[in-house]
């Protein structure tokens, strides 16, 4: 579904779990990875997964995906972003050493959820209990989580899809609440001739990034 905040989301699996609907609702865990598990569908990112996607690089141009993180960057609800540049030792026109040393630091007062993201495992649950059936009473501190944590994500390098919705419903911007059916999945994988293979990100071209600065506030609507 098309939210306040969007991420660069899935994994191969997506239709699998898409498909199971709410009837499998009651039996989501213990994990198929095992009861001990932190890194769910994660660990479809096999060595030869890597591999695979290596062999796909062709001209090895990068593209950036990542959204430029300021305090004008429309935020979900509570949720902002503050830099101040300091120079500690240096008020006055002071400055340090022989070599009259000096520089800029950065300091940053922010909720981490602002902006391009990873969420750890341990971020959403479902009436206070997580993945594998961690109840939060157990693993979430006001410290940070004992568990599911982001540490536990692997690093990623896989084949990445990108699947045009724009395109598939005919709008710049996918409306609000639209929700991605298996068969919307499948229809846009059809148009662009792709089948998903196990440990793929799944990346959803929505148009929603284009609003920002532009109409900040449709953007953060959805998450009010």
């Amino acid at each position: 579904m098309i939210g306040g905040v969007r991420r660069a989301v899935g994994v191969g699996a997506l239709l699998a779990a898409a498909a199971s609907g709410p009837a499998a609702a009651q039996d989501w865990h213990p994990s198929k990875y095992g009861a001990a598990d932190e890194i769910g569908a994660a660990n479809l990112l096999t060595a030869e997964v890597t591999l695979e996607a290596v062999r796909l690089v062709k001209t090895g141009k990068v593209y950036p995906l990542a959204v430029p993180v300021n305090r004008h960057l429309p935020a979900f609800r509570h949720r902002s972003f503050r830099l101040y540049n300091v120079q500690p030792g240096e008020q006055a026109g002071k400055t340090l050493g022989p070599n009259k040393f000096t520089f800029n630091d950065e300091l940053v007062e922010a909720w981490t959820g602002v902006g391009t993201q990873l969420n750890g495992i341990g971020h959403i649950g479902i009436d206070h209990v997580y993945y594998n059936g961690n109840k939060a009473a157990d693993f979430v501190t006001v410290e940070g989580v004992t568990k599911l944590g982001i540490e536990k994500v692997p690093p990623m390098v896989t084949r990445g899809i990108v699947l045009d919705m724009t395109g598939h419903y005919g709008q710049a911007i996918v409306p609000e609440s639209t929700e991605f059916t298996v068969a919307d999945i499948q229809a846009v994988l059809k148009k662009e001739g792709l089948t998903l293979r196990k440990g793929d990100v799944v990346l959803f071209n929505t148009g929603w990034l284009e609003l920002i600065g532009k109409d900040d506030k449709r953007f953060r609507r959805p998450a009010a």
